[in-house]
């Protein structure tokens, strides 16, 4: 009789739930602990985007490679409304999807009850509300970001616009990060991305709110907030002791826009790949991500200097004469120049992260900041009245 051996996998976000599924799949007997009551706690049904440009293939096909089925929302994006600081719209259409849309959360449809859906059909042990396991055992981690470099700010609705991605980049209403508008199939995510001053996140929303009204009639029905945050690191090891660390517990995330899924299943996939066939996780995680990790340290360094001016600039040649999946691939891709950047750009993101993330008016009492880390305890965020009053503008608009 074939003895299956055990392994612990601590988190049940994407890089979590991938790992698992590919170890049962690999034979082992999987126990996933999360410390919460169900998958997506962070998320409530917000629109995000899969990137799919920074590979030739498809999104498709590196699901299939990863051994995930497509049993959520994954709808194709082929490009948008791009809007300059000045309001400027331009239409951008892409020949392959730019994106794929998903659902984030705990429900039917969402990508994290389907995995959830996958993980249990291979056979995977759940144990939720796990609050004490000890990671000094060893396993697989993948508890999500250590601290905040970026946080999202919005609100989640019914509307009556038509499918449609629009996203602005103006650092009055997302300072050195961008806005966005997310709609798709009755429903949409309006949100503001930003990479400075967390303290005044309600400002920058309502900024968002009130540049986006301008730009489409939408009505608003049964609005709800949310918010998150991400986290970006580079470290030569993702390995300590016994443990393996996976998604943005390794700090494996997007430096530049914080599209980072992808390379949250690629490590989930990774490293349940290092412990079947007896690999060594570091060697594969740096072979495959390290270099795309890097060059977004780089774009990063690149647009932090950028301002309103350059956003403008930058907007009236987008897309012009190339295809804007081709043209971001180019900017997501090593190159000599990105190359010659990272040195310059470490240095430069080390001095950031020092001078911002720390809110020192929040005292973690009662506390509504999105990039806190107290906010990890609450179920969902408040129905704000600045909420409420959006909505009811957008009615009468």
């Amino acid at each position: 009789m074939t003895v299956r051996r055990e392994i612990d996998v601590i988190g049940a976000g994407p890089a979590g739930l991938v790992a698992a599924i590919n170890l049962a799949k690999g034979g082992y007997a999987v126990t996933l602990h999360e410390a919460a009551a169900g998958v997506g706690h962070r998320f409530h049904g917000d629109f995000q985007g899969i990137e799919n440009w920074t590979t030739k293939s498809d999104v498709r096909d590196f699901l299939k490679r990863i051994n995930v089925d497509v049993n959520f929302r994954f709808e194709p994006y082929r490009g948008g409304i791009f809007v300059s600081p000045s309001l400027q719209r331009r239409e951008i259409r892409t020949r392959e999807p730019l994106f794929y849309l998903v659902e984030r959360g705990g429900e039917e449809g969402c990508l994290d009850f389907g995995l959830l859906q996958q993980a249990e059909a291979a056979g995977v042990k759940l144990m939720f509300n796990a609050r004490n396991w000890n990671v000094d055992r060893g396993g697989l981690i993948a508890v999500g970001p250590r601290a905040a470099d970026m946080i999202a700010k919005g609100v989640v609705f019914e509307t009556n616009l038509d499918d449609e991605a629009y996203a602005i980049v103006d650092d009055r209403l997302a300072p050195k990060g961008y806005a966005y508008l997310l709609v798709n199939q009755g429903r949409a995510t309006l949100a503001t991305v930003i990479g400075r001053d967390f303290r005044n996140e309600k400002i920058y929303f309502q900024r968002t709110f009130e540049a986006f009204k301008k730009l489409v009639r939408m009505r608003m029905e049964n609005v709800k907030e949310f918010g998150g945050y991400g986290n970006f690191f580079l470290r030569p090891t993702a390995i300590e002791g016994r443990k393996l660390y996976l998604g943005e517990s390794a700090g494996f995330q997007d430096a530049l826009f914080g599209f980072g899924m992808r390379y949250a299943m690629t490590s989930g996939f990774l490293a349940a790949e290092s412990v079947i066939h007896g690999t060594h996780y570091d060697e594969l995680w740096k072979k495959e991500t390290l270099p795309l990790l890097r060059t977004s340290l780089s774009n990063r360094m690149i647009y932090e200097f950028l301002g309103n001016k350059g956003y403008e600039y930058i907007a009236k040649r987008i897309g012009r004469r190339n295809d804007l999946r081709e043209v971001l691939r180019m900017a997501y891709n090593p190159s000599l120049l990105k190359t010659a950047l990272f040195p310059l750009a470490l240095l430069l993101a080390n001095v950031l992260k020092r001078m911002g993330v720390e809110d020192k008016s929040c005292h973690h009492e009662n506390c509504t900041c999105v990039w806190c880390t107290c906010v990890k305890q609450q179920a969902a965020f408040p129905f704000g009245t600045h909420v409420r009053s959006m909505a009811e503008m957008s009615e009468s608009n």
